[in-house]
């Protein structure tokens, strides 16, 4: 005959029942709130600093605390897949939404579309004053850039020290008025600001990343334009007027004549390809190598401009009217053809040679 184990025992089964009904007649109650590590934050969207944030109810509550004792709302039960995430994103759907399009701060949070983790940011339980963002500002400041700006130029204050959250973000982390970029930049060079505002306007993030490309150092041949000769002395304003954002930058056109159709004193008669005669050295530096027909044609005491065999532009030449190359002239010098097929001299007189090939 096996013998029971010790435990099992009239006394011991006695014991463990009234040890459940305890437990149960305890839960009863008080409830949950024995398994509660601490109250539910009392805050709404209106308490929070961003002012954009709204205390519209989602899940059918403006607060956490409104959910009294129902655990269930943000712990699925144990034996199911679902998570304390899942249950998050199904009141905060705007946060859904940025995670599936990877677009907003959560968006571009690194492992946010695959494994979405809300507390390890948004802590709970901490009371109805608690506060539901705690973000590690050391480890964060790595991780910045994923925010869509970057702190890698914002790494030392102007006196020398150490940027803290709290120089760019005085009341909270989620508002970011950008008056605190101008106020800051002015406080380095007032003048700079005021013609940069004047020029760009106010509004910085649209061309600032943080990351230092776009500033005093800015590389202009990485954009596949280098600022080559009398370029490298132009002002950013007077070939970027009224760009009011990286894509405004990008956009400007690289054409000479975009810029120089104003000062253009030959009046489009040239065409409009300047760096076929000029070079960024300047304008005076012409560097058209006009090997067809050489430019020391003609005699001293009449030395041929560009405007004499180009009167119209330099996509066209004539030779009527010097020397003796008047339409009459020519017509009876080539009995037979007509002026429409004698407007090409220099297919048969290359280089300005009296007789044809």
């Amino acid at each position: 005959m096996k013998r029971r184990p010790g435990f099992v025992s009239a006394t011991g089964i006695v014991v463990a029942v009234v040890v459940l009904l305890g437990a149960g007649a305890v839960t009863h109650l008080v409830g949950p709130g024995l398994f509660s590590p601490g109250q539910l934050s009392a805050q709404t969207g209106a308490d929070s600093l961003d002012p954009t944030a709204r205390a519209e109810p989602l899940g059918g509550v403006t607060s956490h605390a409104q959910l009294g004792d129902d655990c269930g709302a943000c712990h699925p039960a144990p034996w199911t897949s679902r998570t304390v995430a899942d249950a998050c994103l199904d009141c905060h759907t705007g946060v859904s939404d940025d995670i599936q399009a990877a677009d907003g701060l959560h968006g571009r949070l690194e492992g946010m579309r695959t494994s979405p983790t809300c507390t390890g940011c948004h802590p709970e339980h901490g009371g109805p004053d608690g506060p539901l963002t705690a973000l590690d500002e050391a480890s964060f400041r790595s991780a910045h850039d994923l925010t869509g700006f970057s702190l890698a130029s914002h790494r030392e204050t102007d006196s020398g020290g150490g940027f803290a959250c709290a120089d760019c973000h005085p009341k909270d982390w989620a508002p970011f008025d950008q008056a605190i970029c101008t106020d800051c930049h002015a406080g380095i060079d007032a003048t700079f600001m005021k013609g940069h505002e004047a020029t760009y306007g106010a509004d910085c993030l649209p061309c600032h990343d943080g990351t230092g490309r776009i500033g005093a150092d800015f590389d202009h041949g990485t954009t596949g334009y280098a600022l080559t000769g009398k370029h490298g002395d132009v002002a950013c304003k007077d070939c970027h007027e009224g760009a009011q954002s990286a894509r405004d930058l990008r956009d400007t056109p690289q054409r000479c004549y975009a810029c120089h159709a104003r000062d253009d004193e030959h009046d489009g008669a040239y065409g409009r390809q300047c760096g076929d005669c000029h070079s960024a050295a300047g304008w005076d530096e012409v560097t058209f190598d006009h090997k067809v027909f050489p430019l020391d044609h003609g005699s001293d005491e009449r030395k041929a401009t560009c405007e004499t065999c180009h009167p119209a532009g330099t996509d066209t030449y004539t030779c009527y009217g010097c020397h003796a190359h008047t339409r009459s002239s020519v017509l009876g010098k080539h009995e037979g053809r007509s002026l429409a097929e004698l407007k090409d001299c220099i297919r048969c007189h290359r280089g300005g040679r009296t007789e044809g090939d």
